[in-house]
């Protein structure tokens, strides 16, 4: 029986960091996608950009729900069950609470101006209680009225938290049956037993807009992968015939929509094809733990920072996104420099908004950080920066 080494996988943290930082550039871009609903648009839209954003929407969320189950194979290390779920109330509810409260009415508020030609000031927008009119037309709420927002993520990670804890945690059966699954999914054979689950949960129905069945999996493939070092040492060994391969079968997968919409639903074609674009989606994911252990499995002072920021980062981004999108639109210059000062505006506006949100302790909380610990303790404060 292999069990996972008791040092800290900091392969983990640095994809995390660059899964959310990949988020700067993707919503950036949803201002220029076309045939995609957004809060603000461009006036210039690129259906090549549609293509790129769907191929990285194929595996990107489904990676950080990944890293999320390989985060709670960690955290029950040190936590009960009922420590756990505390811990999860504290970093995912507050800060949902809080963002709906406070960082999604912006989107939304320019969202209906852009939108549905929304004529109130923001302060009328909030006193006049239009912010909570439920108005959710093509998939979002970019039209003004009650949203979440991009923190729908938040949300369904804190029902697949809650749903898997009674399947996760210490106990020496329990932990048995995780590494044996671990074991399969591990091998190039079981890859396609992991895309095949994938695809039985897509096929299943949403739940509030989005499939929670279908991010179950992956959370519960992050936990089993963690549960053997096994799986860690085959994604090692063969990270780039995965991560290519995926990268191709994905690539195919979302250049061929056409041909997939044109096949009668249901059917065993169009099941094959989904299910070779779900094996798809997993190898990708596959490649980039064998590369990350490979490559990026060592600390440094920016992984420290990065990693306490990426989630608050996570948390801003999109609001400063869609703030300055609504007047970097107006800029009659073409769209691809427009691209370039979002992105660069984004960047710099989502950290300073960071570096202030961590410099103040109730901030931090509504943020899902930890208290700054006391100045009287450097020993805590060296102990948190490891």
């Amino acid at each position: 029986m292999i069990k996972m080494e008791s040092r800290r996988h900091h392969f983990i943290d640095w994809l995390r960091v660059l899964a959310v930082l990949l988020l700067l550039p993707f919503h950036t871009s949803r201002v220029f996608n076309a045939d995609d609903p957004f809060y603000v648009k461009s006036d210039e839209l690129s259906t090549p950009i549609s293509y790129v954003l769907s191929f990285v929407d194929a595996w990107h969320m489904p990676l950080l729900f990944f890293l999320a189950g390989a985060s709670t194979f960690f955290a029950f290390r040190k936590r009960t069950r009922r420590e756990y779920l505390t811990e999860r109330v504290r970093r995912l509810m507050v800060p949902l609470l809080f963002g709906v409260l406070v960082l999604v009415p912006p989107q939304t508020w320019y969202g209906g101006r852009f939108n549905s030609e929304y004529t109130g000031s923001y302060v009328h927008y909030l006193a006049s209680r239009d912010f909570l009119v439920m108005n959710i037309r093509d998939g979002g709420d970019y039209y003004g009225g009650l949203g979440i927002g991009h923190l729908w993520f938040i949300l369904v990670l804190l029902v697949v938290a809650v749903a898997m804890t009674p399947l996760v945690g210490p106990g020496g059966r329990r932990a048995s049956r995780w590494q044996r699954l671990s074991n399969v999914v591990s091998q190039p054979a079981g890859w396609l037993l992991a895309g095949g689950a994938i695809f039985v949960a897509e096929g299943l129905p949403d739940v509030f807009g989005k499939n929670p069945f279908y991010y179950l999996v992956f959370f519960a493939l992050g936990y089993a992968a963690m549960s053997s070092e096994h799986f860690m040492e085959t994604a090692q060994q063969h990270r780039w015939p995965a991560l290519l391969g995926g990268g191709a079968v994905v690539i195919w997968w979302v250049a061929s929509w056409r041909f997939r919409t044109s096949l009668p639903d249901p059917s065993v074609g169009l099941a094959a094809i989904n299910l070779l674009g779900m094996t798809g989606r997993w190898l990708v994911i596959v490649g980039l733990v064998g590369v990350a252990r490979r490559h990026l499995d060592r600390p440094s002072r920016r992984l420290a920072y990065l990693a306490e920021a990426s989630y608050p980062i996570y948390i801003i981004h999109q609001t400063v996104i869609v703030v300055l999108a609504y007047y970097i639109v107006q800029i009659t210059v073409t769209w691809p420099l427009q691209w370039l000062l979002l992105l660069g505006g984004a960047v710099v506006g989502t950290f300073l908004a960071y570096e202030g949100v961590r410099r103040i302790d109730w901030l931090r909380i509504a943020f899902g950080m930890r208290p700054m610990p006391s100045p009287a303790h450097p020993k805590t404060q060296k102990a948190q920066r490891a």
